[in-house]
């Protein structure tokens, strides 16, 4: 009976133990055989595109992603890298029984091109989800090359891709032997993605753009005569517009008080991340975000975060951790479409000069994508696999450019 009860006991001893070790494991705690101490860690947990890249970690190869390292509490600086890509910079912060994580994107030193159109092209227009691209082709191209079945007209490409990784051939939405100003013409999408407007314009000695004509196409359907709505493109446009702002606002909304209140009166240019859990803007005036969460989530981006506002710059507010980076002054890019979010909403494109750049949503990490030729500040994040779609020309200056996808992964 006694031999039992104590087996019993051991037992529970045993298993109790264990339990002890393994939470205490699981919280960072290590034995350290050289000073014979038991001391708390924390962990870094490291994936990357492409995986099994190096990790180093205070310039000393430490393994390979993806993979959980325990380290001391403390700064390190980590580097991920592979051959033919980008290097991946950033001091990152370990603290004692808590799990930090880094999830980097390693963009190739040479990102291959590929055709997405090939008849020539103007004008294209991205459509509000970003799935779709509307283009015209004009008279003198589509003449040269087809003989069969005339391909003038407004063309929409579905940028998806399909479960064998290709892509729907583009839709001819609009077909046409008139002989329309195609240099003058743009592409309008409604917010529903249901109508697309073509304006033709003229620009007096001034600059000044007045549109003298409008067509209304619905996006899905092939017509051959158009919807004359030039006297109703104000009022159509106005309540596009209306459009936009509600669903604008909706997102608003779901924001904490404190930051909508101040988005909505002190910014401009407002851009939600595709899984809206991070917010791109321009501060139109000076401003302090309130803390929202307080005190600040454990093992949260180590990245200093800026709560005060500047005039003219771009900053990013992450509502999941309530931190408020800056990114760009309004100065250092071409226009407001020059910035953009990157599908996997953890990065932002962003043009200066004649170069493509990527860069962290904190503001690190900017790394050259393309610096080549290309057309008009058009840059289209392809919605599924993550390339980007650019408008160029690699053959003779006065042929029309075409729209190419640019493989980041």
């Amino acid at each position: 009976m006694i031999r039992r009860l104590l087996y019993s006991i051991l037992v529970i001893a045993l298993i109790a133990g264990l339990a002890i070790i393994i939470i205490s494991y699981g919280r960072g705690y290590r034995f350290n055989f050289n000073q014979k101490t038991l001391s708390q860690t924390g962990i870094l947990s490291v994936s990357s595109y492409p995986e099994k890249s190096s990790i180093y970690i205070d310039d000393k190869l430490t393994s390979a992603t993806n993979a959980s390292i325990s380290l001391p509490p403390g700064w390190y600086h980590v580097r991920i890298s592979k051959e033919g890509y980008q290097p991946w910079e950033k001091n990152i912060r370990i603290q004692a029984e808590i799990v930090s994580q880094i999830d980097a994107l390693l963009i190739p030193n040479n990102p291959s091109l590929r055709a997405i159109t090939i008849t020539g092209i103007k004008n294209p227009s991205l459509s509000a989800s970003g799935n779709k691209v509307a283009y015209i082709i004009p008279q003198a191209e589509a003449s040269s090359t087809s003989l069969i079945k005339p391909k003038t007209g407004i063309w929409v490409q579905d940028l998806r891709s399909n479960s064998l990784g290709g892509r729907s051939e583009p839709k001819q939405i609009f077909q046409t032997n008139i002989s329309y100003e195609w240099e003058n013409a743009k592409l309008l999408w409604s917010p529903d993605e249901k109508i697309i407007i073509m304006t033709i314009s003229t620009i007096d000695k001034n600059n000044k753009e007045t549109v003298k004509s409008a067509y209304s196409f619905v996006a899905d359907t092939l017509q051959t005569f158009p919807l004359d709505v030039t006297n109703n493109l104000s009022t159509i446009l106005t309540e596009w517009q209306l459009l936009t702002n509600e669903n604008l606002n909706k997102q608003l909304d779901a924001l904490p008080k404190e930051i909508s209140e101040i988005l909505r009166e002190k910014t401009t240019d407002i851009h939600f991340s595709p899984d809206e859990t991070k917010v791109l803007y321009l501060a139109s005036a000076s401003a302090a975000l309130t803390k929202v969460i307080t005190p600040p989530l454990i093992g949260s981006n180590p990245t200093m975060e800026t709560r005060n506002l500047e005039k003219d710059k771009y900053y990013i507010y992450d509502v999941k951790e309530d931190r408020n980076y800056f990114l760009v002054d309004k100065k250092q890019i071409n226009s407001p479409k020059s910035l953009l979010w990157y599908t996997d909403s953890k990065h932002i494109l962003m043009i200066e000069k004649d170069t493509i750049y990527i860069v962290d949503y904190d503001g690190t990490n900017k790394k050259t994508v393309y610096t080549g030729p290309f057309l008009d500040d058009i840059i289209f994040p392809l919605p599924s696999d993550g390339k980007l779609a650019i408008l160029t020309s690699f053959n003779k200056p006065q042929s029309l450019p075409n729209l190419y996808e640019l493989d980041l992964r």
